[in-house]
């Protein structure tokens, strides 16, 4: 009982670092029991994502092999189609159910705290399949380390690229223009592929610079897009 309460701590404490660091960037804060539902629905969001890509990565697998010569091709929809796009989506779901037209959505910079929240659902379920599937083989000190790791990488990168959907998400809202919500989703789809990508090549410096850079390039766009948020009017939904 103790080693399930362990790992549950494990997989949550990285999620709520990054969503108190973010919420605190909302002068007027949203009520608790909204974040509370967001982060439970971005928390089953992962559940379907899970099981959706462990149906569609093996009917991949089985077209790539008796063509190796497309195998990068593949490993490219896979990386940035079916993990990075279904994501994404999911979470931006998480999000659109429980507060489409909700009258707590007035002001542009909410759109992001809500984002942030259904992602760190989204990661706290995600470390939470990882850790299970590690706590039979690896001692709890293993999993306290990789908690760290994922804390400033995986975690910190559903935060940032949802974050910076909700950024789009409120122009798309603010000027009703749905084509910006479209570029929000393919952008973050990109910078989500691209980190799944830089990720299992990161033994290799040049590899691991890259994936830095990424991650810095994101929490610099995020920050700077909050800032020019809190200048627009209230989107008044």
């Amino acid at each position: 009982m103790l080693l399930y309460i362990s790992l549950f701590v494990f997989a949550l404490l990285p999620a709520l670092f990054w969503f108190f660091y973010y919420f605190k960037k909302d002068v007027h804060p949203e009520p608790r029991n909204l974040l509370f539902l967001v982060f439970l629905t971005g928390g089953f969001a992962a559940v379907i994502g899970y099981f959706f890509q462990a149906s569609i990565s093996p009917f991949l697998s089985s077209f790539a092999k008796p063509l190796p010569e497309l195998s990068f091709l593949f490993f490219l929809i896979q990386k940035f189609g079916v993990i990075a796009f279904s994501e994404e989506l999911l979470k931006y779901l998480a999000f659109f159910f429980p507060m489409r037209r909700h009258y707590e959505l007035d002001e542009p910079v909410d759109f992001v705290i809500y984002m942030v929240t259904a992602a760190m659902g989204f990661a706290t379920v995600e470390n939470l399949f990882l850790f299970f599937s590690l706590s039979a083989s690896a001692p709890l000190l293993d999993i306290a380390y990789t908690s760290f790791l994922r804390f400033l990488t995986a975690t910190f990168l559903h935060a940032l690229a949802s974050g910076i959907l909700g950024v789009f998400i409120a122009y798309s809202w603010r000027f009703s223009k749905p084509y910006i919500l479209a570029g929000g989703l393919l952008l973050a789809t990109l910078l989500h592929g691209t980190y799944n990508f830089l990720v299992l090549r990161i033994e290799s410096p040049p590899y691991l610079f890259a994936l830095l850079f990424l991650l810095f390039f994101m929490a610099t766009f995020l920050s700077f897009s909050i800032k020019r948020l809190k200048g627009l009017k209230s989107t008044c939904l």
